[in-house]
């Protein structure tokens, strides 16, 4: 049992994804502040999981041991500004999980405090996000309870933060691309006669282990695709149609892309 008081400014998608992930691996809702400027959105948080709701910002960060700022980029640093004189007085760590927002760029507002970036993905609600993160001015004892307080939520990688672009394409763009290719093969069985929705399922289960399958038997992605490919047989038929297709490199170049375009607006940002 983590004993921490865990605080929450933004209680949105990725943010409620999160702490409901806390909760479901045993976290204890008396644990959990939270501030959110929708109003009805956090009465409704206190009143399904009994966490405690904060009036103001002072209010969430003097609770807070760990506070995570689930908050937009185009306004993080205007509530930063907005918080400073609070994290300045009570000292809780930071953890920062907005898109693009180095740990330069916060500690031109506030130094004193620890800081984690933290980059999870949206499956932190069912308890398989894959997150990366770096850090700053923190002891290892406050970095391993911010990393045990994530592996709650999934797996988490250290990765180099001039190395988030990349990792912000495989792990946390990837599951859109992940939905897109599990739709596509249910749509394929559903041209052919099949109910999609029956589709799906079968897709979905055979996904996970594949996925499994790939993790655990040390051999390479393309040894366990030549056993599946029998001569002359049905998988080799569609293998080939997929990279008649452009298959691969349509992926290559869709991470590549996302790579791209997450550095553009990194930049547009600092």
């Amino acid at each position: 049992m983590i004993n921490l008081n865990i605080g929450f400014l933004g209680i949105g998608n990725m943010g409620g994804s999160i702490l409901k992930g806390f909760l479901a691996k045993g976290i204890n809702s008396g644990n959990i502040f939270a501030y959110d400027i929708d109003t009805v959105k956090l009465q409704d948080f206190k009143n399904n999981f009994n966490i405690s709701i904060c009036d103001n910002y002072e209010d969430l960060v003097k609770n807070s041991d760990f506070l995570i700022l689930a908050i937009k980029p185009n306004i993080f640093f205007k509530i930063l500004e907005d918080l400073k004189i609070y994290i300045d007085l009570y000292k809780p760590v930071i953890i920062s999980i907005a898109a693009g927002i180095t740990i330069d760029s916060i500690k031109n507002i506030i130094n004193n405090v620890g800081i984690v970036r933290i980059m999870p993905n949206i499956n932190a609600e069912i308890c398989l996000s894959t997150s990366a993160y770096c850090y700053y001015n923190i002891c290892d004892e406050k970095l391993n309870k911010v990393i045990n307080l994530f592996e709650k939520v999934g797996s988490t990688f250290y990765i180099p933060e001039d190395k988030f672009s990349i990792f912000t394409a495989i792990a946390g763009c990837s599951p859109a691309y992940i939905y897109l290719f599990l739709d596509s093969i249910a749509k394929g069985a559903q041209k052919m006669g099949m109910n999609k929705k029956e589709a799906l399922q079968i897709a979905i289960d055979v996904t996970i282990g594949s996925a499994n399958m790939l993790k655990n038997s040390n051999k390479h992605s393309w040894e366990l695709i030549d056993n599946v490919c029998s001569p002359g047989g049905t998988t080799i038929e569609g293998i080939c149609t997929l990279e008649e297709n452009n298959f691969q490199q349509s992926i290559v170049k869709a991470i590549e892309n996302t790579i791209k375009k997450d550095i553009l607006l990194n930049n547009q940002k600092s």
